[in-house]
């Protein structure tokens, strides 16, 4: 019997989106996080890591609501500063964060 070796990436954005939706709230995030919504507004207000530049990046607004992609908040999760960097380097070019 064979098993198929999950892709982490694949089975994070699976759990996330089977259990936020397609869109999180800051609060979910931050409940994803273990850290308390105002930690998470600092965070994000004042770090420059890849994967907090990466969210920040990608985070949709609709009006004075602001929401993530529970993709994007996985990728943040998962993937290595080395593979963020590239892909803010597509926002940078003007195309979009998942050119991968």
């Amino acid at each position: 019997m064979e098993t198929a070796i999950a892709n982490p990436l694949d089975e994070v954005q699976k759990m996330l989106t089977q259990h936020y939706g397609p869109l999180m709230r800051h609060d979910q995030v931050a409940e994803v996080l273990d850290v308390s919504p105002e930690s998470l507004g600092n965070t994000m207000r004042r770090s420059h890591e890849p994967n907090v530049v990466y969210l920040k990046r990608n985070k949709l607004r609709f009006g004075r609501r602001v929401r993530y992609s529970a993709i994007a908040v996985a990728e943040a999760l998962v993937l290595d500063h080395a593979e963020l960097a590239r892909r803010l380097e597509g926002f940078a070019e003007g195309g979009t964060a998942n050119v991968g």
